[in-house]
C-alpha cells in the first residue's frame, strides 16, 4: 500500500490499517463480509463487545458502495468487534442528522462518518463526542475542531494535489504551454484548494491556466466544459481535473470536435473507466496521469478509533500524500462497473458479487 501513495507513510494510525488492509481474506470472511454489505448490519460472530457504525451522508454510487465494503472489510479485521452497522442518509441533511442520533441512542462505540451535510453535523457530531463515542470523519467537508468535536479526520492532501497535477503535466509535456482547470460544483472547496495550490506552481514551471471550468462532476458537464475550451483556445496542452470519471466527457469532446488527443491528462482519481477509453484511443500522444480514488479513508479511519480505544494518541489529522502516476495497460477490466477505483482493496470478486444483477 505504501507504493500506491508513492511515498513511505511514517504515521504509527496508517501503517496499522494498511496492514490489516494486505491479510488474505477467507472464504468465510468473504460471506461474512457480503452479508453485511447486503444487510447493512450485522453480527460479526466473534462475540466481541465493539459496535461500530458508519454514517454516510450520500451512498447511493458506486465509490460510496465500495467504500462501505472496504469498511466492513476493516472491521472483520478485529475479533473485538461484534456488530456492524451502516446507515446511508441518502442526501437528506435530516436524516443524516437523526441517523446519528439512533446511533448514539443505542450506544455504539465508533461512529466513521462522512459528513456531507457539512457544519448542520456539527452539533450531533459533538453530541456523539459528549457520550463518549469515537467518531471518525474521512475524506469530506472539515467541520468543527478535529480532535476536540471528534476523535480524528481522515484526508486527502488537498493542497499537495494542485501541485502534483502540476507536476504531471510538466511530466508528460515538458514543453506544454497552457492548462485548463475543470472543476466540480460552483464554489465548491475541493476545486478551489488545489487550484489555488496549482495556480502559483503553474507560474513557476512556464504553464498559463487558460480558464477554469465547473463540471458540475458529470460526464456531460465535462463535455459541454471542454467542447467549450476546445472552440476558444483551439490546441489545449494539459488538463486537470479531480475527477477521472468525469473526464470520460472530455474525451467525447474531442472525438465530436474531430481533434486528436494530442494532450495530457492530469487527473486525482482512477475510476477504470478512463482507462478503458485511454486503451481504446490507441493515441501515444494521449498522456494520462491519475491518483486513488481513496476509498481505504474508512479502512482507517476504524482503525483510528481502536487504537483510540486500546489507549493509543492519534493525531486531530490523518492526512495521506498524494502522488499521481503515468497510466499503463491492464487497467481496464470491463466485467466491473466503469466506476470503480482501480486503487481499492476490495478485489475483483467481491466487487462483481457487490454489484451482481
Amino acid at each position: 500500500m505504501k507504493a500506491q501513495f508513492g511515498s513511505v507513510v511514517t504515521d504509527q494510525t496508517i501503517q496499522d490499517a494498511f496492514a490489516r488492509m494486505a491479510r488474505p481474506i477467507s472464504a468465510e470472511v468473504r460471506a461474512k463480509a457480503l452479508e453485511c454489505y447486503k444487510a447493512n448490519s450485522c453480527d460479526t460472530g466473534t462475540g466481541g463487545a465493539v459496535s461500530v457504525a458508519y454514517a454516510d451522508g450520500f451512498g447511493e454510487n458506486v465509490w460510496r458502495q465500495v467504500t462501505k465494503m472496504e469498511f466492513i472489510l476493516q472491521a472483520l479485521t478485529y475479533p473485538e468487534i461484534g456488530k456492524i452497522q451502516y446507515v446511508s442518509a441518502r442526501g437528506d441533511v435530516s436524516k443524516a442528522i437523526s441517523d446519528m442520533n439512533a446511533y448514539i441512542a443505542q450506544g455504539v462505540n465508533v461512529i466513521v462518518i462522512y459528513p456531507d451535510a457539512g457544519e448542520a453535523m456539527l452539533p450531533v457530531v459533538q453530541e456523539a463526542t459528549e457520550a463518549g463515542i469515537k467518531v471518525v470523519l474521512h475524506n469530506g467537508p472539515a467541520i468543527g475542531t478535529s480532535g476536540k468535536d471528534y476523535l480524528t479526520n481522515v484526508k486527502e492532501d488537498i493542497c499537495g494535489l494542485g501541485v502534483a497535477l502540476v507536476d504531471a503535466v510538466k511530466e508528460g509535456n515538458p514543453e506544454a504551454k497552457n492548462v485548463v482547470e475543470l472543476g466540480g460544483t460552483p464554489g465548491n472547496t475541493l476545486s478551489s484548494t488545489w487550484q489555488g495550490c496549482a495556480d502559483p506552481e503553474t507560474d513557476k514551471k512556464g504553464l498559463k491556466v487558460l480558464t477554469k471550468l465547473d463540471t458540475n462532476w458529470t460526464q456531460e458537464g465535462t463535455f459541454s466544459a471542454v467542447s467549450a475550451a476546445l472552440a476558444q483556445n483551439g490546441n489545449v496542452d494539459g488538463w486537470m481535473y479531480e475527477y477521472a470519471d468525469g473526464f470520460r466527457g472530455a474525451i467525447r469532446a474531442y472525438q465530436t470536435a474531430g481533434k486528436p488527443l494530442d494532450t495530457v491528462a492530469a487527473l486525482r482519481t482512477d475510476e477504470q473507466g478512463i482507462f478503458c477509453d485511454w486503451e481504446d484511443a490507441k493515441n501515444p500522444n494521449f498522456k494520462l496521469f491519475y491518483s486513488s480514488a481513496y476509498n481505504i479513508t474508512t479502512r482507517i479511519a476504524l482503525t483510528a478509533a481502536l487504537r483510540s480505544i486500546a489507549g493509543e494518541k492519534i493525531p486531530a489529522d490523518l492526512q495521506i500524500p498524494f502522488s499521481l502516476k503515468p497510466v499503463k495497460k491492464g487497467l481496464c477490466n470491463r466485467d466491473l462497473p466503469m466506476e470503480t477505483s482501480v486503487s481499492t482493496t476490495v478485489d475483483a470478486e467481491m466487487l462483481k458479487a457487490m454489484f451482481k444483477n
